[in-house]
């Protein structure tokens, strides 16, 4: 099957990304992985049979170009297996609060835009502080140590994501798609082929 995979360019939810794209090639499927700013205007997303989409969360939103994508392409979302993947630090908390909060900011998102996904999935992010501008340093540490309740330091990058969880993410949703395709050839089987001209049933000349 043909599996379109878009994300939002963000450093750790391009890596996720990749590594879903990976997963998933694994399993036979003929994967195209882009980031939403790269896809030309000009692909057919109705030629996929199966579409996950990424974003990482930024004040309890997602960048423009994810909920433009889903906008624009609700109709095909909603026609075949789909899934979204949602990229932050706050999945990773020792609060279960703010944990129960994380849950809860894609499944917002997906009601505001219509979207029924067939899976959600909060995968915990990264703090590249040293991507990070001045000001954009200064507030990350401050809600990563909120989320983390600890002090949190600057001078290096911080991963979270769990590596296990995405691949088995991936699996779950190849195990989807492969029940789909089942169920599809079930109700709608392919004709016989006829015998070619002059053949007999056991395969041999008259």
């Amino acid at each position: 099957m043909k599996i379109l995979i878009v994300y939002a360019t963000d450093g750790q939810t391009a890596r996720i990304a990749r590594r879903l794209s990976l997963r998933l090639s694994r399993t036979n499927h003929d994967v195209r992985l882009s980031d939403i700013a790269s896809l030309p205007r000009s692909v057919d997303v109705y030629a996929f049979d199966a579409i996950l989409v990424g974003g990482s969360v930024h004040v309890l939103g997602y960048q423009r170009r994810v909920k433009r994508f889903v906008r624009e392409n609700l109709t095909a979302l909603q026609s075949r297996p789909s899934a979204f993947f949602s990229v932050g630090v706050a999945i990773a908390s020792r609060s279960a609060k703010e944990r129960a909060a994380a849950q809860e900011v894609p499944r917002r998102f997906c009601a505001r835009t219509g979207w029924t996904p067939d899976h959600v999935e909060v995968i915990a992010g990264a703090l590249a502080f040293s991507r990070y501008g001045f000001l954009r340093r200064f507030f990350m540490k401050r809600i990563a140590e909120k989320e983390m309740g600890q002090p949190v330091d600057t001078t290096r990058d911080h991963e979270f994501t769990d590596w296990a969880r995405v691949d088995a993410f991936a699996s779950a949703f190849a195990r989807r798609l492969e029940r789909r395709r089942r169920a599809v050839a079930i109700l709608h089987p392919l004709p016989d082929e006829p015998l070619s001209s002059g053949a007999s049933l056991e395969g041999g000349v008259p």
